[in-house]
């Protein structure tokens, strides 16, 4: 067994299974659609049809796909992020520690969802997604989120590396997407701004903090959405060993979570 066959058996994501869902071979993400508000995971242990507890995901509440649910037709296995009792302005999540059952008529998958529409700047530093979805809506009034792109000044700062020599932090920060050694070129997410009508924020520097070599290519990166109110952010960035997966998810304009975890190549 190869090093990334191991990688890929102990996930706890088992990404190879993601084929069997279709539109979600790239990106394992889905989230709470109900119009009723909420769906309820059924939590087992051991047999998965002993159910121990019912666990109420709210609307716009994500999740990660792992597989179809062992003898169900109508039921997703997912992983989630146990929620702390005192919610805070944002939290960034890079383990996910609670799974079960969900229906799938209460959800949605990102790739399924209507899609913003992504335009590179002229200086080849931002790019703008923008909600083009309803043609009624004057262009300018339309829903926006700005990822700005720049050199970083990560080799001004102070780093600690792993046993085996691996960059591991940055400012007593983790990183994500490094190696051994920073590249010449290295690049980071200086800011990501949404622009809505009557609303709008910058994402707090917990968000971005440490996100390197973030990718540029639109087939990596998404902006989608299930109404107004709940809007979703990803992008696969790094390369090889050293890539890794981010999601965001943005509440009425702000930025209130991030799932984030590596998924080597």
């Amino acid at each position: 067994m190869t090093f990334i066959h191991k990688a890929i058996y102990l996930s706890v994501f088992i990404i190879s299974s993601f084929t069997l869902m279709n539109a979600q071979n790239k990106v394992p993400f889905g989230v709470v659609k109900a119009e009723e508000g909420y769906a309820m995971v059924r939590v087992h242990k051991e047999d998965y049809r002993k159910i121990v507890d019912k666990i109420r995901m709210k609307r716009g509440d994500v999740f990660v796909y792992v597989k179809p649910a062992p003898g169900e037709t109508e039921w997703i296995w997912i992983k989630y992020p146990e929620k702390e009792e005192l919610p805070k302005p944002f939290v960034r999540y890079d383990s996910l520690n609670k799974e079960g059952m969900v229906n799938k008529g209460r959800i949605a998958f990102i790739d399924q969802l209507p899609k913003f529409t992504p335009v590179l700047s002229k200086n080849g530093r931002s790019i703008t997604f923008t909600d083009n979805n309803n043609q009624k809506i004057p262009t300018a009034q339309r829903t926006k989120v700005v990822i700005d792109i720049y050199p970083s000044s990560a080799k001004f700062k102070k780093q600690e590396k792993d046993a085996e020599g691996n960059i591991v932090k940055i400012d007593k920060q983790k990183t994500w997407g490094l190696g051994k050694e920073l590249p010449e070129d290295l690049k980071e997410i200086k800011s990501v701004r949404v622009q809505q009508p009557g609303r709008g924020s910058v994402f707090v520097r917990e968000a971005i903090k440490n996100m390197f070599n973030p990718t540029m290519d639109f087939d990596n990166m998404g902006v989608t959405s299930i109404d107004d109110d709940h809007i979703f952010l990803y992008m696969i960035n790094g390369s090889g060993e050293n890539r890794y997966i981010t999601f965001w998810t943005i509440k009425e304009g702000r930025a209130i979570s991030q799932i984030i975890y590596r998924n080597p190549e």
